[in-house]
């Protein structure tokens, strides 16, 4: 059954790297309220790099403690997820290389529930688009039968390598840009972020499935990224609707509440 889990829970463990030598990341705690998640996801994907320039980017997971803790039609069964071990990567860029934050004895092995972080980091020697591979053993229990493990890939992300970054032009940015919640699925709180081209109001508000508005909040955003901060209060489990209104632009995102 663990095969049938979404790729969004194990992708990013992709980056976590085979070198059993610890990595020096620290997790970031915006991340701490999630239930489970991967950050960035395929959707940001990460960053680019640039030829012969020093590369690293972090990566942030929490692997779920129960395959039933994944939202899914049928729902998943409910197996306990023991830990996730990263057995290899393929299609890294020439130069650059993973490494793991290992949460037990064993390499590249991340626990549920906890908050883990790892590196790639290097210098690129060629430039190119690189399709990432990776494949990892999944360990859970199973009533009766006790520990098994199944080996899974998943593909989905890249690094995109550059000659370098001089002489790129600076577009300037209008309207209402790169808009998330993280974490999400989220428990006590959500950060709202999104990016502007022109300083001024902007509107944030948070709506049930039926349209009843739940929260709103009027900010003054700046140029570039914004971050407000989403109280889930004692609002129930579920899913809504955020809606940001900055100008004439406005976009409408989802995002999950998991008690």
């Amino acid at each position: 059954m663990i095969l049938r889990m979404k790729k969004a829970i194990l992708l990013l463990i992709s980056v976590l790297g085979l070198a059993s030598a610890r990595a020096q990341c620290t997790p970031d705690p915006l991340y701490a309220d999630s239930v489970y998640g991967v950050w960035p996801d395929t959707t940001e994907n990460f960053k680019a790099g640039f030829l012969s320039q020093f590369y690293s980017d972090t990566l942030n997971l929490i692997v779920p403690a129960n395959a039933s803790d994944i939202p899914a039609d049928p729902p998943f069964p409910p197996i306990a997820i023991d830990s996730i071990h990263l057995l290899g990567v393929n299609g890294l860029p020439p130069g650059l290389a993973v490494m793991c934050n290992s949460q037990t004895s064993a390499a590249c092995t991340y626990l549920p529930t906890q908050l883990g972080c790892g590196l790639i980091e290097g210098e690129p020697t060629a430039v190119g688009s690189y399709a990432l591979e990776l494949t990892v053993r999944a360990w859970f229990t199973v009533p009766l039968f006790g520990v098994q493990s199944e080996d899974i890939t998943f593909t989905g992300y890249e690094i995109v390598v550059g000659e370098d970054n001089t002489g790129i032009a600076s577009n300037t940015m209008v309207g209402l840009a790169n808009v998330r919640n993280i974490p999400n699925p989220f428990t006590t709180r959500t950060t709202i972020e999104f990016q502007v081209g022109r300083a001024g109001d902007a509107r944030l508000r948070v709506f049930s499935l039926v349209g009843e508005e739940m929260w709103h909040q009027t900010v003054q955003a700046k140029v570039g990224v914004n971050k407000v901060s989403f109280e889930s209060g004692d609002l129930p489990a579920g899913v809504y609707l955020y809606k940001i209104e900055s100008g004439s632009d406005t976009f409408t995102g989802r995002m999950a509440l998991q008690r």
